[in-house]
């Protein structure tokens, strides 16, 4: 019989989706930086890595709200889609395959109208996002067993070209840049983009490619200049 008690988990994942939806998918360092304070005010011990784990579900849960927000009334729904989301990670203890993802699909279209053809991908990101945070907590007792099968429901995007990372002595900190939080600096990183000097010398055609396949949010860099704010970093 699966448990009932609020585990450090649910609330940390109940925050990042209230976070996400009163920010209305727009935030600041600071914002971020008071999120944390919350969580730490709730006893929860927010580790860097978590901190990461914790960034990148924003992000996830950024995109989902931002593909219902033109629908009125659904923030009930919504919610409700989120809180299944985290009972089936929970459920499956961090792992499932495609006939699970199948299931939950079902089960979802059944009990609530915030669910289209094109909120399914969004919902899939949330829920890769659910299983990276979920591994940082302790065990939660669930019922059911963990399938061998990986997660189908969404695609790895393709690298950036010709990046490479370089050694993690010479990294900079990109969070340092205006509207670039945790969950974008690690996704930059992991495509081999670790220093100012680097995103400074991305052409247009490079920032086209990871606005659109990895941090998917267009203009972001233009909006917040970051190729600028690089240079200048780099050269101070």
């Amino acid at each position: 019989m699966a448990t009932s008690q609020t585990t450090p988990f649910d609330e940390l994942a109940r925050l990042a989706s209230d976070f996400v939806a009163a920010q209305r998918g727009s935030w600041d360092h600071q914002d971020w930086v008071d999120l944390l304070a919350r969580a730490r005010a709730k006893g929860i011990d927010v580790s860097a890595e978590m901190q990461a784990s914790l960034g990148a579900l924003l992000e996830a849960l950024k995109d989902y709200h931002t593909a219902v927000a033109s629908t009125e009334g659904l923030r009930g729904a919504t919610d409700r889609v989120f809180d299944n989301s985290v009972a089936f990670v929970k459920r499956q203890n961090g792992r499932w395959g495609h006939s699970e993802w199948e299931d939950f699909v079902r089960t979802v279209q059944e009990n609530t109208r915030a669910w289209s053809g094109g909120t399914e991908a969004y919902v899939g990101g949330v829920l890769e996002s659910l299983k990276g945070f979920y591994s940082l907590f302790p065990a939660v007792t669930t019922t059911g067993s963990a399938p061998a099968e990986e997660p189908q429901a969404v695609s790895k995007p393709s690298p950036a070209p010709n990046r490479r990372p370089e050694p993690r002595e010479k990294r900079d900190d990109l969070t340092v840049l205006p509207g670039l939080g945790p969950a974008i600096a690690k996704k930059l990183n992991q495509e081999g983009i670790v220093r100012y000097a680097q995103l400074a010398a991305l052409s247009e055609s490079e920032i086209a490619h990871l606005e659109k396949n990895v941090i998917k949010s267009s203009g972001r860099f233009k909006r917040h200049d970051w190729v600028g704010q690089a240079r200048k970093l780099s050269e101070g």
